[in-house]
This record gives C-alpha cells, sequence and structure tokens, in this order.
C-alpha cells in the first residue's frame, strides 16, 4: 500500500474550510453563491430545454446549434469551476442544480418543460461529471433526441450514453418529494409507501456508493426521497424494525447497505422522539445513510482501513463544492459519529453514534463480538454519559425496550420466542410483540404465530445469539 501523502488533499485544510462553511452559513454571507447558482442554473435549464426543442426541427450539426451551444459550453465550465461536477434534478415541476432549488420563470418555459422531456426516458435527472465540449453537447442532444426505448428506457438512454462516448454523463430515475406535512392518500397509505421505501433502499445506497467511488459527487436527493418516507413513516416503529426479522431481507446482501438503512431508521426514531422538526430528521436520515460512505473509497485497489474511514468519507463528501445547513450536518456526522459524547460532537453525530454503535453489535461483522439486542442495550447504558449522550440514549431505550426487537427469548414454559416490536408503552416497557419461534416441546418453527408478552408469557433468559 502507498504512504505518499495525496499533494491533493489536506485534511486539515478541509476542515478549516469546513469550519469557514459553518460561520459563512451562520451569518448568511453564503447568499452571492446560492443566487450565482440559481441564475446559473436557470440559464442550464433554459439553453438545454431550447437545444432539446430545435431538434426538433434540426440536425445537431445544423448552424443554427453554433451560438446556443457555444453559450452552453461556456456555462457549463463556469458553473463546474464554481460548484465542480454539477447534478441537475427535475422533481415535480420543481428543478435543482446541486441541491439547490432553481426558480423558473414558468411562462416562458422551463423546469416543468425539461422534466416532461427527461420524463420520456424514465429519467428525473442529468449528472455532468466534468464540462463539455460543443461536439460532445451535439452527441448529447442526439441521444437525448432519440425515440425512447420501449422497455426499461432509463437503462437504455445510460447505455447509448456510454456507447457515445459520454461516460461523464450519469442519468437518475423518476423520484417524488413529499410536502412537509403532506399526508399519504387512501390509495398509498404510509405503511404501504414506507415498505416501497425500504424495499428500493438498497440499490439507491449501492448507486450513492458506487457514484462516490467512482469520482462523482454525492446526489443527496434519491436519498432524500428515501428517507423521507422514512421520516413519515415514523410513526410506524415496528415497520421500521421489521426487517430484523429473517422474513423481510429487505436490503438484499449488501452489508454496507442494509447497515446504512438501519443507522437512518434507528437515527431518524431517535429524532423523532426527541422533537426534530421533518426537515431536521431528513438531513438527520440523509447524514445518516451517508455516515460510513468513507469505506466505498479505495486506497491501491482495497477499502479504506477503519481507522481512516471517516477522514475518507469526509474528503469523498467535500467534492460537492459550495455549503449550506444539511451538506455541513452530512460532513460533520461522517467525521465525528464515532466521538465520544464527552468531546461534544454536533448533534447529528451524538445521534448517529448511538444508532450506529447499536447495528454494529448486534449483527454479525468480521473480527467483532455478535451480541443479541438485549445485551447491546446493556453494553452501551454502560458508557452514557462518557461515550454516548445519556439522554439521547435513554431516549433509544424508550423506544426499542428491555428487549429491543431481534431479542431472543426463552419463556418459564420453555417456548423460544423473537421479539418484533417496540416500546408500545410504558406498562409493555419489557412486554414486547414476539414471534413464536420454538414450541415448548423444542420443535422449531419456520413461521409461529404471534405472542404478545402483555397478555402473558415471563421471560426467563435472553439467548445471546439466534439458533441455526
Amino acid at each position: 500500500m502507498s504512504t505518499e501523502p495525496d499533494p491533493d488533499f489536506d485534511f486539515q485544510r478541509d476542515q478549516q474550510a469546513i469550519g469557514q462553511a459553518i460561520d459563512a452559513a451562520r451569518a448568511g454571507e453564503d447568499k452571492a453563491l446560492a443566487q450565482q447558482v440559481r441564475d446559473g442554473g436557470e440559464q442550464t435549464v433554459r439553453l438545454l430545454t431550447g437545444l432539446w426543442r430545435l431538434m426538433r426541427t434540426h440536425d445537431p450539426s445544423n448552424d443554427a446549434f453554433d451560438t446556443p451551444v457555444a453559450d452552453f459550453v461556456e456555462l457549463l465550465a463556469r458553473l463546474h469551476d464554481l460548484l465542480g461536477p454539477l447534478q441537475i434534478v427535475c422533481v415535480e415541476g420543481q428543478v435543482y442544480l446541486n441541491d439547490v432549488r432553481i426558480r423558473m420563470d414558468e411562462r416562458v418555459g422551463g423546469g416543468a418543460d425539461l422534466e416532461q422531456e427527461l420524463r420520456k426516458h424514465g429519467c428525473g435527472g442529468i449528472h455532468f461529471g466534468v464540462p463539455l465540449s460543443g461536439p460532445q453537447i451535439r452527441t448529447l442532444l442526439h441521444v437525448l433526441a432519440a425515440r425512447p426505448a420501449d422497455e426499461h428506457p432509463l437503462r437504455a438512454l445510460a447505455t447509448r450514453l456510454q456507447a457515445a462516448g459520454l461516460d461523464s454523463i450519469t442519468v437518475n430515475g423518476l423520484f417524488r418529494l413529499r410536502v412537509t406535512g403532506e399526508a399519504a392518500s387512501p390509495a398509498s397509505p404510509v405503511t404501504h409507501e414506507l415498505q416501497e421505501a425500504l424495499d428500493r433502499a438498497s440499490s439507491l445506497v449501492t448507486d450513492a456508493w458506487d457514484n462516490l467511488a467512482a469520482g462523482r459527487t454525492p446526489n443527496p436527493l434519491p436519498i432524500r426521497r428515501l428517507v423521507n418516507d422514512i421520516v413519515d413513516g415514523s410513526g410506524h416503529a415496528d415497520e421500521l424494525f421489521a426487517e430484523d426479522d429473517d422474513e423481510r431481507n429487505l436490503v438484499g446482501n449488501a452489508p454496507f447497505a442494509r447497515h446504512s438503512l438501519r443507522v437512518c431508521t434507528l437515527s431518524v426514531l431517535i429524532g423523532a422522539d426527541l422533537g426534530l422538526s421533518p426537515p431536521a430528521l431528513a438531513d438527520l436520515g440523509v447524514a445518516a445513510m451517508f455516515h460510513d460512505v468513507g469505506y466505498s473509497a479505495r486506497e491501491d485497489g482495497y477499502a479504506v482501513p477503519a481507522e481512516r474511514h471517516t477522514s475518507a468519507g469526509a474528503r469523498l463528501l467535500l467534492r460537492q463544492r459550495g455549503f449550506h445547513a444539511a451538506k455541513i450536518k452530512r460532513l460533520l456526522a461522517t467525521l465525528e459519529h464515532h466521538d465520544d459524547a464527552s468531546t461534544n460532537p454536533i448533534l447529528v453525530s451524538r445521534i448517529i453514534h448511538v444508532a450506529d454503535t447499536f447495528d454494529t453489535l448486534t449483527r454479525p461483522r468480521v473480527g467483532g463480538a455478535l451480541y443479541s439486542p438485549a445485551h447491546a442495550i446493556e453494553l452501551m447504558a454502560g458508557a452514557a454519559g462518557r461515550r454516548y449522550d445519556a439522554g439521547l440514549l435513554q431516549i433509544f431505550i424508550n423506544r426499542v425496550g428491555k428487549y429491543p426487537p431481534g431479542t431472543l427469548l426463552r419463556l418459564r414454559d420453555g417456548r423460544w420466542v423473537l421479539s418484533i416490536s417496540g416500546v408500545r408503552s410504558p406498562e409493555t416497557f419489557a412486554r414486547p410483540i414476539c414471534r413464536l419461534v420454538r414450541a415448548a416441546n423444542g420443535v422449531p418453527l419456520s413461521v409461529g404465530p404471534e405472542v404478545d408478552l402483555a397478555e402473558g408469557g415471563a421471560v426467563v433468559e435472553v439467548i445471546p445469539t439466534r439458533p441455526g
């Protein structure tokens, strides 16, 4: 493994930059940058939409493209100098450039028009990794104007871009952002949307890590959509806890994806019980999704060691230029999520530390002991006030109870049951809903009935590990 220093990365310098950005954000000094992004974003949308329309009547080689293509080349180069790689996302008539919402004058067309054209390809956004030349823009226009594929149009679009040599351009699927406070429709209840969100979590987290590992900037908007659904479903704790059940393998076989989702859901539950607002919960959830992203970085083809994954994660996230509150939370959470509470990390980091440790202790991992959820809680409680924020840990314990979901219990009558619920009331703190996994006569059950310990059943032992 190389020990040569990286001349392009000075972590102390970047930490100082984060601190300066925090000061700027607090003082409201980022307005000039935000305005430049908004103005440049509006021009980008108008130029791209205009060029797309021009394709309906002219071939890209026509002289009519010369001026708008040249303008687009200059604009992309200018924005790239300002922001680095560019991410344009269209959602519900709104346009975002690198997380900043672009206000369009729809009287002369804009975001809705671009969204409509992209939607034909099943596409919700475009990522420009590097500035483009004039010929590359003409090639892009030719690909975008082609008839969308009848099946899997987004995948076909990505393949066409690769075949055309535009491998610095990537495309994202469609997604929506629920308005804060929006109620779920009767035909699509929160629990159903939450299940759908959890089911698609693996691919979203994997894509986010792969994009960062490939040198692209983070695109938190698809992740935020997922987190918004989790936030909206945070009152349905059992639905979030249910991934501990062997019958529901929600995130496939990607351990980092499962861990990211688990830490996100547990962090959101803590934040919700703490009384954080929905936007603050969304920021917390996105930060939790990215907290371990440093492991996606590579050194000589290998993942970075554990002791450097926090700095590696910050390095990846720092590729996205410009700062705002949500991004600063992500950066600091990536740096601080293992810090002791006594060092006074930010609230988001302290919450993620509790969730991260609990999941780490209770999942199989190389070189680490595996604890039952109940034993993990006991272990963490012994470090309250020192390693963990005592108040946040107590909030977490009050939510998961004495026997958190996933805890295997032996009852006095000989039955073995698996806890599948959190605390429903103070009276049920030590009496969760369970699933019967072994009958009193010792016969294992693949799909046993539910057993509510609030209605009877005395616990005599916590089984250290789940039987094979």
